[in-house]
C-alpha cells in the first residue's frame, strides 16, 4: 500500500464514522526543517476550532486487516476528546492584548526552511533565521506552542519590527539557563568527567537556543567563561558553549557538531551544522570557519 493510498482509505473510513453535523478534511502542514505532516481536521457542531490529528507515523506498507479502522477510530476519539479543551478561552488568549506577553523568539535553520520562511515573519541572523512563537498557557493546552504566521500579525495589526521587539522583550524577561554540561548530566545519573562544556538555554528549556541572540546573555557567558567562547548548536532547544582558552587548537569542532546532529537530534529539532564564535573584541557572535 502506498502512502497516498493509506491516506485515501483512512479519510474514507473516518468519513464513514462521522456523526450528523461533523465534517472532516485532510490537511498538510509544513513544520520546521521542511518536515511535512499529514493529518485530519474535524469540525464538530458547536465548536469553532478544528483540531488536527497527524497520522504520518501510523503509515504501514502492509497493514493488518482492520488496521485502517483502528486508526480511524483513534483519530475520531482524539477529535472528540478535544471538546473538553477550553475553546473559548483559547480564542480569547489568541487576541493580541492577551497573547503579547507569551510571544518569544525561536532560532531555526535558514537553509532548511526556505519554504516556511515565505509564510512567517522572520529576520536573518548569521546563517540562521529568527522566527516567533506563542507559548500557550498550560491551563489551556499543556506543553503547547504555536508558530506566529504572517496572518497572525496582520490580524493583530503589527509590523514585523513590532513583533520582534515584543518577542525580544519577553525573552529578556525570562531567566537564562547556564550550567556546566557535566552538572546537567549528573542530574540524570550520566557521568561526571570534566568537559569544560556549558549548556545555554532558557528556564523552560524550550526553543532556548534563541538565548544566544541576547547581547546581555552573550556578555554574561563571556564573563562566566573568562573570555571568548565557541557556540556549538545542539538543537533548537539549547546550544553548547566551550571556552576558547580551553579548546585544543586541533579540536575538530565541526565534526563534534555533525556527530551530535547525526546521533542525538531529530530532524525537526536540528538547528545548524556550523560552529559559531563569540568575540569579546567585537562583542558579538560570528560564524566560525576552521583555519
Amino acid at each position: 500500500m502506498t502512502y497516498d493510498r493509506f491516506l485515501d482509505l483512512l479519510e474514507e473510513e473516518i468519513s464513514s464514522r462521522l456523526a450528523p453535523g461533523e465534517y472532516v478534511r485532510r490537511v498538510h502542514v509544513l513544520k520546521n526543517n521542511n518536515v511535512h505532516l499529514d493529518g485530519f481536521s474535524c469540525m464538530m457542531p458547536g465548536r469553532r476550532e478544528q483540531p488536527t490529528v497527524y497520522v504520518n507515523h501510523y503509515y504501514r506498507s502492509s497493514p493488518d486487516p482492520g488496521y485502517i479502522r483502528e486508526i480511524a477510530q483513534m483519530v475520531l476519539s482524539l477529535q472528540h476528546d478535544s471538546r473538553a479543551l477550553p475553546g473559548e478561552e483559547l480564542r480569547r488568549f489568541l487576541e493580541y492584548e492577551n497573547a503579547q506577553e507569551q510571544i518569544y523568539c525561536r532560532l531555526i535553520s535558514a537553509a532548511r526552511n526556505t519554504e516556511l520562511l515565505e509564510q512567517v515573519p522572520h529576520r536573518k541572523w548569521l546563517d540562521l533565521a529568527i522566527v516567533y512563537y506563542l507559548k500557550i498557557p498550560d491551563h489551556i493546552i499543556k506543553n503547547a506552542t504555536a508558530l506566529v504566521r504572517t496572518e497572525h500579525i496582520q490580524s493583530w495589526g503589527l509590523t514585523p519590527d513590532e513583533l520582534h521587539e515584543t518577542a525580544v522583550r519577553n525573552m529578556r524577561r525570562e531567566p537564562a539557563f547556564f550550567q556546566p554540561l557535566e552538572q546537567l548530566l549528573e542530574e540524570y545519573g550520566l557521568g561526571d568527567a570534566k568537559s569544560h562544556l556549558y549548556v545555554l538555554s532558557n528556564s523552560r528549556k524550550e526553543y532556548g537556543a534563541a538565548c544566544i541572540l541576547d547581547p546581555g546573555v552573550q556578555m554574561m557567558c563571556m564573563e562566566r567563561l573568562g573570555g571568548d567562547y565557541f557556540v556549538l548548536p545542539s538543537s533548537v532547544h539549547e546550544v553548547i558553549l566551550l571556552p576558547a582558552q580551553e579548546t585544543p587548537k586541533n579540536a575538530d569542532l565541526e565534526e563534534i557538531v555533525h556527530t551530535v546532529n547525526r546521533r542525538c537530534v531529530s530532524r525537526e529539532e536540528y538547528l545548524s551544522g556550523n560552529v559559531y564564535y563569540y568575540s569579546s573584541k567585537e562583542k558579538r557572535v560570528l560564524l566560525w570557519r576552521k583555519g
